[in-house]
């Protein structure tokens, strides 16, 4: 058995944005996936939905930063590189990357829940979702990320050093 490498091996070049989706997509859907098998008999049914929704994504953002996406970037050998895992104030870029999944994830099953919930296991729930959220995340975080990038950097707008 290979050990994996320690490090993303190649140039600090972003992937394009179609390998992005698809890398996003590969680890989000399994872990929400899960998160939803353990959590959602406790959750459907028994919670509002954007109070579901805020659990599990205060639950999936932090699992798929700090673990899933990273161990893709090393499975990948380099093909793959999500640049908001570099760089620093990784804990900021998160939560801008939380406060857009938020809202997304919350309008998404607003509209899916009562449509699927029930009717179908929760691993077809769930890639339904993430067929749609996650390409709309990758085209609204570029636009969000340089937004929020002042705050991330810890800088503002006529601050001095």
């Amino acid at each position: 058995m290979t050990a994996l490498p320690t490090s993303v091996p190649g140039p600090a070049v972003p992937s394009s944005l179609r390998r992005l989706t698809v890398a996003r997509w590969a680890g989000i859907y399994p872990t929400i996936t899960a998160l939803l098998l353990l959590l959602g008999p406790a959750l459907i049914g028994h919670l509002p939905t954007p109070l579901i929704s805020l659990l599990l994504t205060a639950l999936l953002v932090p699992l798929t930063q700090y673990v899933v996406f990273p161990l893709i970037e090393r499975l990948s050998a380099g093909r793959v590189r999500f640049p908001v895992l570099h760089g620093p104030a990784r804990h900021r870029t998160a939560l801008v990357v939380w406060a857009v999944t938020y809202p997304l994830i919350t309008l998404v099953l607003l509209i899916m829940l009562p449509l699927l919930a029930g009717r179908v296991p929760i691993p077809v729930l769930t890639l339904i979702v993430t067929l749609i959220a996650v390409p709309v995340q990758s085209l609204v975080l570029p636009r969000i990320l340089p937004l929020a990038r002042p705050w991330i950097q810890g800088s503002t707008p006529g601050r001095t050093a």
